[in-house]
């Protein structure tokens, strides 16, 4: 028994160690062989009796999911959704965009859901019967997500550090997705607000690198939008391809001020 046991782990130890170093993507991961252990006591996990990817729910904007389906000791199914995302900010901004407080047991329709981040991946758990925050199943909850890979793929730019003189960003950032300054955006964009005694701006770049034919596409847009040249705005795709804008109330030359001291953080 006890070797059995030993040989189980190990196999779990090696599906999961074998992408420590990276993370790979989840289209990678034989699914039908992710256990989920539904009691912290218990040493050998329960295989889900139905997964598959499927085309990710529209609200979560995510770029890949899987649903996994677990057949709990109570009688009661656990459906695991996992959505994967290009990096992590793009993850976290699903709690900012939703107003979803991260851990915290929602009644949505006739399922209780509750919402975990694990690097780029959210993790949606949909039950029927009430988990007890002090209940040992949250515990398999958290050990479940963290026998993922999760390499730091956030954007290397801290909104944050980014500040003038007596300028203060808000708390959280929002993701504006297809579309950005009223045109139609085919990438998406990271928006932090800053204020002062005087002026509100905002300051935006793209998730990722922009094709120069997307950025073209867009430009062109934007072009014929109410954001045109001579409107309060800044906006370009740097050499590295990120896509870079500021806008706002500001004048003219405080907004060059701006755009240019944001650009040299970007790059």
């Amino acid at each position: 028994m006890y070797r059995n046991i030993l040989g189980i782990a190990i196999a779990i130890a090696i599906v999961f160690a074998a992408c420590s170093i990276e993370d790979p993507s989840l289209a990678e991961f034989d699914l039908r062989k992710i256990r989920f252990i539904n009691d912290s006591t218990i040493v050998i996990g329960i295989t889900p009796f139905e997964a598959y990817f499927t085309e990710p729910e529209p609200y979560t904007h995510a770029d890949r999911q899987a649903d996994l389906f677990y057949a709990m000791g109570n009688g009661d199914t656990m459906k695991v959704s996992i959505c994967e995302y290009a990096n992590t900010i793009l993850a976290e901004a699903f709690f900012y965009n939703h107003g979803i407080i991260e851990k915290t047991e929602r009644l949505i329709g006739g399922d209780r859901k509750r919402f975990f981040r694990w690097g780029r991946r959210i993790f949606i758990f949909s039950y029927q019967f009430s988990i007890s925050k002090n209940s040992s199943i949250v515990d398999s909850l958290l050990s479940f997500i963290k026998r993922f890979p999760a390499a730091d793929t956030s954007i290397n730019v801290d909104f944050h550090s980014f500040s003038l003189k007596n300028s203060s960003p808000d708390k959280d950032f929002s993701v504006q997705r297809s579309y950005f300054l009223g045109v139609e955006a085919p990438f998406n964009m990271l928006v932090l607000r800053y204020r002062d005694s005087d002026f509100s701006w905002v300051c935006a770049r793209s998730s990722g690198t922009v094709s120069e034919s997307d950025w073209v596409n867009y430009k062109t847009r934007l072009q014929k939008n109410v954001y045109g040249s001579d409107a309060m705005a800044l906006i370009e795709r740097l050499p590295n391809g990120i896509v870079v804008a500021v806008y706002g109330d500001l004048d003219k030359e405080r907004m060059k001020s701006v755009f240019k001291e944001f650009t040299a953080l970007v790059k």
